[in-house]
């Protein structure tokens, strides 16, 4: 149950959550958790739940209407979605809605999603192979989808709970932040908490080493010409570059030190700023060495979901949908949560 006395932010995010719930509905298996999943967020939210099916008839030929196929196509979509809707009925107590698309399935999603609270889709499609990590539709959805997108694998875990918290990754960018706020929001909401992750790794000892052997002191009496070493852009700032080899490994390691307190940094300022907006949120740190999207998954081994950012800070600004959210959607075993 919700307190009695929710603080701000949860006031706006509520209000924010009264627009639907939209799922989309294949018939395949992972489609069937997606429903099921979806319309238990609808019921807590007390909001309506749109069951989407497309025809995946993304560029219609004149001679596809004149035959009346794509008036066939449309009723076979009705018909689907009309059918996840009354199994949405049995599952929960809420205002349930069929729309059967003509156009693609991702397409079909993103459009809803500009008037939805939120997207629900399965992992994959009934057209793709069992063994693929990411649906192609599940991926587009969450790279251009108006709301946050949550993506169910097989088998989803409850909602969050005391039991099965939220995990979130978070790297200082804004979409990782953006994606604590809103991480910390649903912990609290559903009276769960939050598990944040900031992962971190020493820089490569084989590109260390490269850089100071080109930064090494040319040679007693050479001169300024072809001949010698062309030192990297700012050597002058290395003076360490010509210390011995112990030396040097001393200051990898200060320099590891240094990236490891960094990131310590930034999980104590996660916990800080969830503090301030959500006071009796319990908050739990991991502080990983490793790759961010390997971390943030071992730290969801019993979460009932992940919270990511769009993007982070190794993420081109160009990129919709960064590297590390799209390898957590594709090995995550819980719900996976891309806030924009």
């Amino acid at each position: 149950m919700i307190a009695a006395r929710n603080p701000p932010q949860l006031e706006k995010k509520m209000k924010e959550w009264n627009s639907p719930v939209v799922v989309g509905y294949d018939t395949s298996r992972e489609s069937e958790f997606a429903l099921k999943w979806a319309a238990e967020v609808a019921q807590r939210r007390a909001v309506s739940l749109i069951v989407v099916h497309a025809t995946s008839v993304e560029h219609p030929a004149v001679e596809m209407a004149r035959a009346g196929i794509l008036e066939m196509y449309q009723q076979r979509a009705q018909e689907i979605a009309e059918q996840g809707a009354a199994q949405a009925r049995t599952l929960a107590s809420i205002q349930v809605t069929a729309a059967g698309v003509q156009s693609g399935a991702a397409a079909a999603l993103v459009d809803y999603s500009r008037r939805a609270s939120l997207v629900v889709v399965g992992h994959r499609g009934r057209s793709l192979l069992s063994g693929a990590l990411l649906g192609s539709d599940a991926a587009a959805v969450a790279t251009h989808a108006a709301c946050p997108v949550a993506v169910i694998r097989q088998s989803p875990r409850p909602l969050p709970s005391m039991q099965h918290p939220v995990v979130v990754g978070v790297d200082g960018s804004e979409h990782s932040t953006r994606a604590l706020d809103e991480a910390a929001l649903l912990a609290e909401d559903t009276g769960s908490f939050l598990r944040v992750v900031v992962a971190w790794r020493p820089p490569e000892k084989h590109l260390w080493s490269g850089l100071f052997a080109q930064r090494q002191a040319p040679p007693a009496g050479a001169h300024a010409d072809k001949a010698a070493p062309v030192a990297l852009p700012g050597a002058e700032a290395f003076p360490q570059a010509w210390r011995s080899a112990d030396e040097q490994a001393g200051l990898y390691d200060q320099l590891a030190s240094d990236v490891a307190e960094r990131a310590a940094e930034t999980a104590r300022w996660a916990t800080e700023r969830v503090h301030a907006r959500h006071p009796d949120l319990k908050v739990e740190q991991v502080v990983s060495e490793g790759r961010a999207a390997q971390a943030i998954v071992a730290a969801a081994a019993d979460a009932s979901m992940i919270a990511v950012g769009a993007r982070g800070h190794g993420d081109l600004k160009t990129l919709l949908l960064g590297s590390v959210s799209r390898k957590v959607m594709q090995r995550a075993e819980c719900a996976v949560y891309v806030i924009r």
